[in-house]
């Protein structure tokens, strides 16, 4: 009978379910937690990553937990045939270990950006959403190790993440995709219809993807949770009979056409009128969490401060003193931007000048130097800036006479330490290429 080993990562909290589906398709299970470094992975056929929030999703959902050393050996066990699915949380982990798609020689063909909820052109909405959903096969049935199934059963099953849609900026990847049968679960409606938009695509995936494979079809990266009910077993079903009939063959799959390479980073420029930059008041555990994780790879020294980065740009200035700081004391207690009551800010005017918050003077001037000195600083920004976007309809709402005209919004990480920033930048930790934009100060 074929063993699992469903991987436990802190944060994981659908371990159960995967036991569960596994046992009800004949499979024996085990529990292996990420920090065992005495568990024997070569005692099990085949590797389960459960869904979940893996490290409360610091830095970005995955991203942290595919850094973990025991990657060295699922990845070993996989490439010896072994069957190995993600799903949800795990497919992010894949997607950011650049397993999946792994069509180039790239680090990283692909990323699963923020959800968009998006029906004849209108954002309907962003970021987490959980429904019933239906997939269907939409390759040759046991082009991998999941799909043994006939591709007209329309599989109903849960979805229930935030950042779960396919993109790339590699042109032609798609179709090599296509071409190579990798674009193995889609969404569908539910007559198995591939219908483009929202609520068909719950998160404006590109070809609706819910669900790709490795070359070799061994490995999967899958958003949707067919764990959650029995309608999801014969994806389990066709990965014990993979195993059971040792179907594994080695393909040589052809990689992309489509020469690409990472945009450079550039400085970031701007013409706003004022950049917020907003810090927790206690300590931050996303900054000692992703510090853990750079040292886990090698950069012992590192250290980083993270702001919230957001620049105004007004339609209009205002003509006083006193309007001005009417004006920013509005954006400040609004609650749209930050909370003053857990957060501290640093405001920069277009000509320089500097304010902060007092919550019992309100905006006055500020003179104090940074908390740090830095070797460098990064702003990482979604390209579609739809949290920038929806502050400022929020506060034009509120304060029709504030003269938004446009907010961006983005992550300033602060970089102290001897290794070179662009070494930093390259371990990906702070940025995907294919879902944001990132430039230096």
């Amino acid at each position: 009978m074929a063993t699992i080993a469903v991987l436990l990562f802190p944060g994981s909290n659908c371990e159960l379910e995967a036991l569960r589906s596994c046992k009800r398709v004949g499979m024996n299970t085990k529990l292996v937690r990420w920090n065992d470094t005495e568990v024997d992975l070569s005692s099990f056929d085949g590797f389960i990553l459960p869904g979940g929030f893996s490290y409360e999703d610091r830095g970005r959902s995955g991203i942290i937990a595919s850094k973990d050393p025991i990657f060295k050996k699922i990845l070993a066990e996989a490439d010896k045939g072994k069957a190995l699915i993600g799903i949800c949380n795990g497919a992010q982990m894949l997607v950011e270990l650049g397993i999946i798609p792994g069509v180039t020689t790239q680090k990283l063909d692909m990323a699963l950006a923020w959800n968009e909820r998006i029906r004849d052109e209108k954002i309907l909405g962003t970021g987490f959403y959980n429904d019933w959903i239906n997939i269907k096969n939409s390759v040759t049935p046991g082009r991998c190790a999941f799909n043994n199934f006939s591709n007209n059963l329309v599989l109903r099953i849960p979805v229930a993440h935030g950042e779960g849609r396919y993109t790339t900026q590699i042109p032609g990847l798609l179709n090599e995709m296509i071409a190579q049968e990798r674009t193995v679960f889609r969404y569908c409606d539910d007559s198995g219809n591939f219908t483009e938009g929202f609520p068909t695509n719950p998160n404006n995936a590109i070809y609706n993807l819910a669900g790709i494979c490795n070359s070799d079809g061994n490995i999967m990266a899958l958003m949707p949770h067919p764990e959650r009910t029995p309608i999801g077993d014969p994806i389990f079903t066709s990965m014990r009979e993979y195993i059971e009939q040792k179907k594994y063959t080695k393909i040589e799959a052809k990689k992309a056409t489509t020469v690409w390479r990472e945009k450079s980073i550039s400085h970031y420029e701007t013409t706003s009128d004022y950049q917020f930059r907003i810090k927790l008041i206690i300590t931050d555990n996303e900054e000692r969490t992703m510090e853990q994780a750079f040292r886990r790879i090698g950069f012992e020294d590192l250290r980083l401060m993270k702001q919230v980065w957001v620049d105004v740009t007004l339609s209009e200035k205002p003509q006083t003193p006193e309007a001005e700081k009417t004006l920013l004391e509005a954006i400040v207690r609004s609650n749209v931007m930050m909370n003053p009551n857990k957060e501290t800010v640093k405001i920069t005017a277009r000509d320089g000048r500097k304010f902060t918050y007092d919550t019992a003077k309100g905006i006055v001037a500020d003179s104090t130097e940074e908390e740090i000195h830095t070797q460098g600083g990064i702003v990482v920004i979604d390209p579609d800036n739809y949290s920038g976007k929806g502050m400022a309809e929020s506060l034009r709402k509120r304060y029709p006479q504030s003269n938004i005209k446009n907010i961006v919004k983005g992550t300033l990480w602060s970089i102290a330490g001897s290794k070179p920033l662009s070494e930093i930048i390259d371990t990906h930790l702070l940025h995907n290429p294919h879902s944001t934009e990132i430039y230096s100060l």
